[in-house]
């Protein structure tokens, strides 16, 4: 006997076709989705508007198992919670991240288990690449923050970024597919100027995404102000440096009419100098663009340091003075783990 078809693997073009194979009307496929990702359901039969000869048809063959949170970690702060979600037949742990922020609900989501662009200040990277996450994987972290803000009686997520594990965009087919139900109105309903997906700077994956013609935004991870320095902190600068990312990021907004932001770590002596911000200006005056400025969070075994709070300010300051548009984001989550950078899928002894 063979294992049932895991459901949530199934995009959702090709669901109605799946549906009428089995002799069902398409309008089922409807009812189905409804039930999956809007209500959230664990299992076929509480599909009650529906025959319960289809139900256990469909308990026969497929299986709507939800990710067991393994975690669940609170900020002391009361503004991040971090999860660590069981993976199907995988020693390791998926995990993402809610953050509060007055009304909004946003959910950090991952792409992959690992990274294989070896950023230095990033705990992901040092997991080397493992696998993409796939379709079902990174849905069922936003059913599973959904379900844990359903229990505390709170709204549903409301906004998403894909900053979680792994680089999004280069699991282009399952982040698509994920990102159709994200959107979907029978779904999650979330619309696109609430969805934003990080990059390091694949240029052909941020072309296809521009293919796309969807409306997300787009961050790119900059995090340096030479190329030189930004090879030493994210290798894939040597295959794409940074006058590259500029002259993508203004194809973005031509094609999209949406700024590109550029996510930018402050890190002591390394990139927080006036040279710094003189720089900045040069590669990124005169067209519209943001800037992201995080605090680096580092590992127990990082070389690296955070710049002080007064050089993070006077930096915010310089950058205005020349023009640019930056904005200081707030480090949430940094006691659980759960900050930029921290994210690291551990291996659990099943």
């Amino acid at each position: 006997m063979t294992n049932p078809e895991r459901f949530k693997n199934i995009t959702p073009s090709a669901l109605p076709s799946r549906i009428e194979e089995l002799g069902e009307p398409k309008f089922r496929a409807k009812q189905i989705f409804k039930w999956v990702y809007q209500k959230r359901v664990g299992s076929f039969g509480e599909m009650n508007n529906m025959p319960k000869t289809l139900r256990e048809r469909l308990s026969g063959l497929f299986t709507l198992q939800k990710m067991e949170p393994l975690f669940i970690k609170e900020s002391k702060f009361g503004d991040a919670v971090k999860f660590g979600f069981s993976l199907v037949e995988s020693p390791h742990l998926v995990e993402s991240v809610l953050l509060y922020d007055d009304d909004r609900r946003t959910a950090c989501l991952s792409s992959q288990l690992g990274c294989a662009l070896g950023c230095v200040f990033c705990q992901t990277g040092k997991m080397g690449f493992i696998r993409n996450l796939t379709q079902e994987e990174i849905i069922g972290q936003l059913i599973g923050i959904n379900d844990y803000l359903m229990s505390k009686s709170d709204k549903l997520v409301t906004n998403i970024v894909f900053m979680g594990m792994g680089e999004a965009l280069s699991n282009f087919r399952n982040f698509l597919s994920s990102l159709q139900i994200i959107m979907h109105e029978d779904a999650f309903n979330i619309g696109g100027r609430r969805i934003t997906v990080s990059t390091a700077g694949v240029i052909p994956s941020i072309e296809r995404l521009m293919e796309e013609e969807l409306n997300i935004g787009l961050a790119i991870s900059l995090n340096a102000f030479t190329n030189e320095q930004r090879d030493r902190l994210m290798p894939v600068n040597r295959k794409y440096p940074i006058e590259s990312l500029v002259s993508i990021a203004k194809s973005y907004f031509n094609k999209t009419g949406r700024r590109v932001t550029f996510e930018y770590v402050l890190i002591e002596g390394e990139t927080d100098s006036l040279e710094a911000a003189d720089t900045l200006q040069r590669f990124l005056g005169g067209f519209p663009c943001k800037i992201n400025l995080i605090p680096l969070n580092p590992s127990s075994d990082s070389v690296l340091r955070n710049t002080s709070d007064s050089n993070l300010e006077r930096f915010s300051d310089q950058l205005h003075q020349r023009g640019l548009s930056a904005t200081i984001r707030k480090s949430r989550g940094q006691d659980i783990w759960g900050a930029c950078g921290q994210l690291s899928g551990r291996m659990i002894d099943r």
